[in-house]
Formats: structure tokens, C-alpha cells, sequence
């Protein structure tokens, strides 16, 4: 064959294998960007999370969310491994006690570039993460204490329902004497009668969380605070903190109508406890809002009593994007998504409530999640959930703030205050040996 035929020959050939490595490459360019995202949750949640991702890959055919649950148990020790290997998620759930440190040590990509100077202006104050300079970002979603109650149970006992505006909040002493109006022993007396046995008692009046999503909003509510707002003073000792703590305390060992420790440990769950009659009023967090909703029984939500003013607080997470992360554009898109009300079906369930104030503000988007799913929020729940978040939950807990939180919170806040609750120390003695135990952990705030 002559040099000519034998070119002639093998052009096609080289023509087909350059046509074959351009269609590789541009396979190879059109290839999503994968982003992995971990996050925690029950069976229920993480149903919800796996279709949202689902929903979210197909409407951005460029990127590939991996999913990666974790059980809240070991989950820390989880994603601590894979940021020690050089390979964390690119987005995730995380606790505060890690999102801190973490963020100071420059391994939490720095959100400002995305979300401005200032994400305040469209947020809610109490879920926005900041350490010095460093903006974490948003929780996940939000969340307000709450009273919840079992209407046929009022009813019964011809007690007025709590009332779902701030505004009309009861005052304490209302409070207390509905709770001893709705408390009955086993021969039918009630609180407030004589005859009562505060040993056998078959419906309380009252339960409420022993964290301090249980106590802050009363201590808020009084005029107290945690801290000192430099981070340099456990003030639980103050009169305003003391005052509120010895109330709840009261209400376990004066009045009889909420259950000590030892009882409540051998009661079922808040929202059991609520549909079987066996308590009137259940203060806890508004994302049992699902919980309630699924169990169908006669339910409805109202506000917190007062001390002073009406108060409450946000509890949210944090939510971050790693430092490390190779496609940060990639991942705060998916970022975004996986906290809005429209896409996520959590808010309508009743399990997450949003963090832009659009949300509380805009009666459009208000029905977006209030009203998403008929018969999960009852009608009440525009005061008592929204109108409440908004406006009536003046400062962020200490968990947004506070450094060294988790070892100021575990070795000298929670043991003091369980002594209030299972009624060993009056408040104000338990409370000075917390400020006590505190003062050599505390480092000031982030």
C-alpha cells in the first residue's frame, strides 16, 4: 500500500477515535457534582429529607445530593472521623457544641459571601450562627415552646382554654389555679378541694420539659437571663432567675399538680400523656405539632403563662457547609433548598417551622406551611406558633452564644437544677451552687 492510500486509510480511523474521546470528555463534562449531606432524624424525618433530596436532583440534573443519615447517636463521633480523614460532608446538620469550635478553627466555610453582612434583615435573630467574623449560616429550621392541651379535659373541668395570643397570656397565678382545677386523685377530688391526695393523683394538671427549653422561657419571662451578656457570668443566682425556678418547683412540690422526676419517668411520653388523659397541659417544643396532629385526639396550642411578659424562645441547630467542601456554589444551592417551606415537607407536617421572617410576616407564605396540610396546625396556631415566634422571643438561648456551653451546661447547670426538680434544694441554693461550679468554666461568648 502506498504512503498515500495508506493515509487515506487511516483518517477515518483517527476521525472516529477523536469523535469518540470528544463525546468521552463531553460525557465526562456533563457528569453531576456530587455533594454529600449528612444529617440526624427519626424514621419519619428521615423520609421526609430522602424525598426532598430526591426532588431536588431531579430539578437540578447538575448536581447529585448524596444522602447520608447518621443516628443522633454516634453521630458526632461520625462526622468528627470524617473531618479528622480529610473528608467531612459538604453540608450538614451539626450540634453547637462542635459548629463553635469547629467554625473558629476555620473549618466551616465562612457564609457571608451568600448571605450578606447582615442576614438579620431576613431571618430570625435567633437563627442566625455567628463566631466573630464568621458566619455559619442558618439553623435548620426553628422551633418555640409551647402549651399545648387536651380540650375535652378543660371541658370537663369548665376551665377556659389558654389562650392562643401573647397578649392574653395567663398570668401565673390563672395558671396555677387552672392547673389545680384540671389535677383529680383517683377518688375524683380535685387540686383545689379538700380531700386531695397529692399521693394518688391520675390526671396532672401540668407537665413541662426539665431542660432549659422547659425553664429558660419563664426565667426570660421574669426579667432574668442565663448569662451575662459578655459570657463572663452564669446569673441563674438572680432574683428573676431564682423567682421563675421556684415557681416551677412549686409546682411540682406545693401545688401537686405536675409530677416529680420519678413519676414523670414512669409516665409514657408528652404526647401519650396528653391523648390518654393523664395530663391537661403539656408545655413542650412546637414541633410535637406532628406528634398531636397524627394521634387525632381533641388538641389545641396556646401560649406560655407569664411571670412578667409573654416570652418564649427559638430552639433551632445549626446547618453548615465544610471549609472543605470543592463546590461551594453547588452546595449552598442544595443549602437552601433543604430549608424551604415549599420544598420540604416537614414544615407542613408540623415538625419545622421556618427561619425567614417572610414566613411569619407574608399571610401568603404564611399558608404556604401553615396551611399545606389540612388538619395538622389547628386555627389557633397563627397566634399561638407564629405571631409568638416572631414577636415574643426576644433573645437567643445560650447555646448560640454562650462558649463552653456544653461542659458549663453538663458539669454545673444541669446537676443543680435536677435537685430543684426532684425537690433536694430550694432554687435559690441550688442555683448558687450552679453560679458556684460554673465560674471556672466560663470563657466569655463567640
Amino acid at each position: 500500500m502506498t504512503r498515500l492510500n495508506l493515509l487515506s486509510a487511516l483518517r477515518p480511523l483517527a476521525l472516529g477515535a477523536a469523535l469518540a474521546v470528544g463525546a468521552a470528555s463531553f460525557a465526562h463534562a456533563a457528569d453531576p457534582v456530587e455533594i454529600r449531606f449528612a444529617f440526624w432524624g427519626s424514621a419519619f424525618e428521615k423520609k421526609d429529607v430522602e424525598k426532598a433530596i430526591a426532588a431536588f436532583n431531579e430539578a437540578n440534573p447538575n448536581i447529585r445530593v448524596v444522602g447520608q443519615h447518621i443516628p443522633n447517636q454516634g453521630y458526632v463521633e461520625k462526622i468528627t472521623a470524617q473531618l479528622a480523614a480529610g473528608d467531612p460532608p459538604d453540608v450538614a446538620y451539626l450540634d453547637q457544641n462542635q459548629a463553635f469550635p469547629w467554625a473558629a478553627e476555620g473549618k466551616i466555610l465562612d457564609l457571608k459571601p451568600y448571605l450578606g453582612d447582615e442576614p438579620e434583615k431576613t431571618f430570625l435573630k435567633s437563627t442566625v450562627y455567628r463566631v466573630g467574623d464568621t458566619l455559619l449560616g442558618t439553623g435548620l429550621a426553628t422551633g418555640v415552646i409551647l402549651t399545648y392541651y387536651n380540650k375535652d379535659l378543660f371541658d370537663a373541668a369548665g376551665v377556659a382554654y389558654p389562650p392562643a395570643k401573647a397578649s392574653e397570656a395567663w398570668d401565673w397565678d390563672t395558671f396555677v389555679a387552672n392547673a389545680k382545677k384540671l389535677t383529680k386523685d383517683r377518688n375524683g377530688k380535685t387540686a383545689d378541694q379538700e380531700g386531695f391526695d397529692p399521693n394518688a393523683i391520675d390526671t396532672y394538671g401540668v407537665s413541662f420539659p426539665t431542660w432549659w427549653g422547659g425553664y429558660l422561657p419563664f426565667i426570660y419571662s421574669n426579667g432574668g437571663k442565663f448569662a451575662s451578656d459578655d459570657g463572663t457570668r452564669l446569673l441563674l443566682d438572680q432574683p428573676e432567675a431564682v423567682e421563675a425556678l421556684q415557681k416551677l418547683q412549686d409546682l411540682i412540690y406545693v401545688h401537686h399538680v405536675a409530677p416529680t422526676p420519678t413519676q414523670a419517668h414512669n409516665l409514657p411520653t408528652a404526647d401519650i400523656l396528653l391523648q390518654s388523659k393523664k395530663v391537661a397541659i403539656g408545655i413542650d417544643g412546637m414541633w410535637k405539632v406532628t406528634d398531636f396532629a397524627n394521634l387525632r385526639f381533641n388538641w389545641g396550642v396556646g401560649v406560655l403563662p407569664k411571670l412578667k411578659e409573654p416570652t418564649t424562645v427559638v430552639v433551632s441547630v445549626p446547618k453548615v457547609i465544610f471549609a472543605a467542601t470543592k463546590h461551594p456554589k453547588e452546595a449552598f444551592e442544595f443549602y437552601s433548598y433543604i430549608s424551604d417551606p415549599t420544598k420540604v415537607d416537614l414544615f407542613k407536617a408540623g415538625l419545622w417551622a421556618p427561619h425567614e421572617k417572610e414566613y411569619f410576616t407574608d399571610p401568603a407564605k404564611i399558608a404556604a406551611w401553615i396551611d399545606g396540610q389540612p388538619g395538622v396546625y389547628p386555627p389557633e396556631a397563627r397566634d399561638a406558633i407564629v405571631d409568638y415566634e416572631l414577636n415574643h422571643a426576644p433573645y437567643q438561648p445560650p447555646v448560640y452564644w454562650l462558649k463552653n456551653v456544653n461542659r458549663i451546661t453538663d458539669e454545673a447547670v444541669t446537676p443543680a437544677i435536677d435537685q430543684i426538680w426532684n425537690g433536694t434544694k430550694s432554687a435559690k441554693d441550688a442555683t448558687a451552687e450552679a453560679v458556684k461550679n460554673a465560674a471556672p468554666l466560663l470563657q466569655g461568648r463567640w
